[in-house]
């Protein structure tokens, strides 16, 4: 949502597009066509900006919502899956971390620059844990910066865990590995299993 209240979807269907829509009239205001089918959409602080990626694709795109257009796009090697704006002082984006589909890391995108400045793997904790039947290209998935901008935390699904970084230099500062739980079948599932 935009910081006067208008709502920005990603569509999925089709071509891709970004609908932004009047949240009096809950009508659509315009439709902004993009590269590919849109997976996640992003609004900065300043609510001038909205970020979204295609995984179709691998194009990001960045919307100015003040002329409701593309301001710019950078195209990835890989889909783009959840992302997470670092914010300057102001509250407009300073670089958004993007994960990428078949890749267990993220990329940093400079917003001044449109560049790719940097791509980080995330460490091999020999864990063992399978991707689900399906997800097997989405390995990373969930990003964020926090409250007070100082750390970025990103989830692994075959790690089992969450890696801390810095954001002032991008420098692994902690690994919270996840339980890894079993369950059991009950002898009510197995009931309903077999009817």
């Amino acid at each position: 949502m935009a910081k006067d209240g208008r709502i920005v979807v990603g569509i999925a269907r089709g071509e891709g597009a970004l609908d932004i829509i009047d949240p009096v009239k809950l009508e659509v205001k315009k439709t902004i066509p993009t590269h590919g089918r849109l997976h996640n959409c992003y609004t900065s602080k300043d609510g001038n900006t909205a970020v979204c990626g295609s995984v179709q694709t691998g194009v990001f795109t960045a919307f100015d919502l003040k002329t409701e257009s593309i301001a710019w796009e950078h195209k990835f090697d890989h889909g783009v899956r959840p992302m997470t704006i670092e914010h300057n002082a102001d509250g407009s984006p300073k670089r958004v971390f993007v994960q990428m589909a078949a890749y267990d890391g993220f990329a940093v995108l400079d917003f001044k620059t449109h560049e790719e400045t940097a791509r980080i793997k995330l460490p091999d904790l020999k864990t063992g844990v399978d991707m689900d039947p399906g997800r097997e290209d989405a390995p990373s998935h969930g990003i964020g910066v926090s409250p007070d901008g100082k750390q970025l935390w990103v989830t692994s699904i075959p790690q089992n865990a969450v890696f801390v970084y810095n954001t002032s230099d991008l420098k692994l500062t902690d690994t919270i590995k996840l339980p890894d739980l079993q369950i059991r079948e009950s002898g009510l599932a197995a009931r309903w299993q077999t009817g």
